[in-house]
């Protein structure tokens, strides 16, 4: 038994962090059980010209630059939701997803919208791009703006990924909104959520710093 398979078989649930059609194949074969994706990861994708036909047809479309990155985002991250469909049928809808991520820009600092008209603006992308999906995850960072939306889109029956935690209070923050936003459905134990904290950043910093506090 191969150190993954050791992985999944004691209930270890493996996600990728890729929505690469062709990783994507490999890894569910692997036992992998959902994937997520972000703005970068798709950009790196489109930057191998293994798209180059369907991004010409989209332009051939009229579609502006940024359409034509979110249309792609959009069809990548369907294509991934089709391959763990059979997870998520599986489990009842308790694994099987592939994340979303709304748009970053959103929390550049050159953005003019106030904290709520982000929020607002969250709650809008969250449920157009959710339409219509069932195992899509809602993907928004723990910031000021995408908290403040969480309870709005948990209310609307949205999956959610609620990223970039990196601290007890901001979990607290996000569980705490997503619970309220799930009290006011028809159904709360339909909730679903995630909420991703960023040990990888510990990992860097360990990795640096350990070498010179070892004897």
């Amino acid at each position: 038994m191969t150190g993954l398979q050791s992985l999944v078989a004691c209930g270890t649930r493996l996600w990728l962090d890729s929505i690469d059609p062709v990783l994507v194949q490999e890894n569910h074969a692997l036992g992998a059980t959902g994937a997520t994706s972000n703005p970068i990861i798709v950009a790196d994708l489109i930057k191998t010209g293994r798209f180059d036909s369907e991004i010409k047809q989209l332009i051939g479309q009229g579609f502006d630059d940024s359409t034509v990155a979110w249309k792609m985002t959009d069809q990548l991250v369907s294509r991934a939701e089709a391959v763990f469909a059979d997870v998520y049928q599986r489990t009842s809808g308790d694994d099987g997803y592939v994340s979303f991520e709304l748009d970053p820009l959103l929390e550049d600092a050159s953005c003019p919208l106030s904290t709520a008209e982000r929020a607002a603006k969250y709650v809008e992308l969250g449920k157009a791009w959710s339409a219509g999906h069932t195992n899509r995850m809602i993907k928004v960072p723990a910031t000021p703006a995408g908290l403040a939306c969480l309870e709005e889109l948990s209310a609307a029956g949205i999956t959610l990924n609620v990223t970039l935690i990196f601290s007890s209070r901001q979990y607290q923050a996000a569980r705490d909104a997503v619970w309220r936003g799930a009290q006011r459905r028809k159904d709360p134990r339909s909730l679903k959520s995630v909420y991703s904290i960023f040990v990888s950043r510990i990992d860097v910093y360990t990795a640096a710093k350990v070498p010179s506090l070892t004897p």
